[in-house]
């Protein structure tokens, strides 16, 4: 039996109307879909906030592995990485619960298509181009501390987003009802941006933004420069998705809205008399 709260049913209410099927209530396996989303509440703020510290703590070290020279952005990374699994941690939780009292399958719609050309563009972009950027950066200029620095901090990130990737493309189906499955695309494609790509260069560009921490002056263009092809990319990907995922398609996501209906007004008869 799945069991939903008054939140969760609020909340799928909002969500469904958001996406063109207002409903009077949404049905408890719609519900239970839809409070995943909800992963801050999940397990509760204490773990949440636990899972971001630890992994900052464990981070704090970083730059010293380095010495002089070294990128001042492994702090925002490092918060970035624990927001990012913390989230899903939540997420996590809430399938696993709704495994056990829901038939789930293998997912209908395959994992490129999920995704679509232009994510997949902008994951080669950020990571890709990002590694190759460092390595070049590495050989060519004498920011050769800051260049291994930030390569280590993408080798990271890259293993973060692909764990959370791999998580969500492979996450199972659960119901076997059209509606069901349209809400878990939708679903799935909104989680996708749990491992936004454009995540990674938000880092850089707080370094570049502040005076005292500021990159090596010879690397500043060509971070300048990967910045904007990665926000540009992650942009037409995140409008492609949207346009896809903005509406649902007609089905019965739970009891319809009541129908508006008045009291019948007085007046004259078909006779014409008072």
């Amino acid at each position: 039996m799945i069991e939903v709260t008054s939140a969760e049913e609020s909340a799928a209410l909002k969500w469904l109307a958001k996406r063109g099927q207002p409903v009077g209530r949404p049905t408890p396996l719609l519900t239970a879909l839809i409070a995943t989303r909800r992963s801050l509440y999940s397990r509760g703020l204490p773990r949440y906030f636990a899972i971001v510290v630890g992994i900052c703590v464990i981070g704090s070290g970083y730059s010293l592995l380095f010495g002089p020279g070294a990128t001042r952005s492994d702090v925002a990374y490092f918060i970035y990485f624990g927001i990012q699994l913390s989230m899903w941690d939540g997420i996590r939780w809430h399938e696993r619960k709704l495994g056990a009292s829901v038939p789930s399958r293998s997912p209908a719609e395959p994992w490129w298509q999920a995704l679509g050309g232009w994510y997949l563009v902008s994951v080669v972009a950020a990571f890709g181009g990002g590694i190759a950027l460092a390595v070049t950066m590495y050989f060519t200029t004498a920011a050769r501390t800051y260049a291994v620095s930030w390569l280590g901090l993408l080798v990271l990130s890259a293993l973060c987003c692909g764990w959370i990737l791999t998580g969500v493309l492979r996450g199972r189906d659960f119901g076997e009802t059209p509606e069901s499955l349209a809400v878990h695309r939708a679903l799935r494609t909104e989680r996708l941006y749990l491992a936004m790509p454009g995540f990674v260069v938000f880092p850089v560009i707080l370094e570049l933004l502040w005076p005292s921490r500021r990159p090596p002056a010879e690397v500043t263009s060509w971070l300048a420069g990967y910045i904007a092809v990665v926000v540009v990319l992650q942009l037409i990907s995140g409008t492609l998705h949207w346009r896809r995922q903005r509406r649902l398609p007609p089905g019965d996501y739970g009891r319809p809205l009541p129908t508006a209906s008045g009291p019948a007004r007085a007046g004259p008869d078909a006779t014409g008399s008072p």
